[in-house]
């Protein structure tokens, strides 16, 4: 059995392009705009409870993403999964 590896060669601009075309897919494919993402202080007073319980869920597999390194949130993928938690 022979390990192989393969080269790829390109060039920054080569790379700069195909980075760019998978950002340009991936920006496409969201379901919401970036405007419906909402912190954790904005989602907890529509559920009524504290941000910090919002922050916690996220350890129990609330959906979320990261943006700058802070949590964001749209209600209703939130709504969601808290409706699938009661039964």
């Amino acid at each position: 059995m022979s390990d192989s590896l393969d080269l790829i060669v390109m060039t920054k601009s080569d790379l700069r392009e195909i980075i760019r075309d998978a950002l340009g897919d991936a920006m496409s494919d969201r379901d919401t705009p970036a405007a419906d993402l909402m912190g954790a202080p904005e989602l907890g007073r529509c559920i009524r409870v504290h941000a910090r319980t919002v922050r916690n869920r996220v350890l129990h597999g609330c959906p979320h993403v990261r943006a700058r390194r802070k949590l964001r949130f749209r209600e209703p993928g939130v709504l969601r999964w808290l409706k699938e938690r009661e039964t």
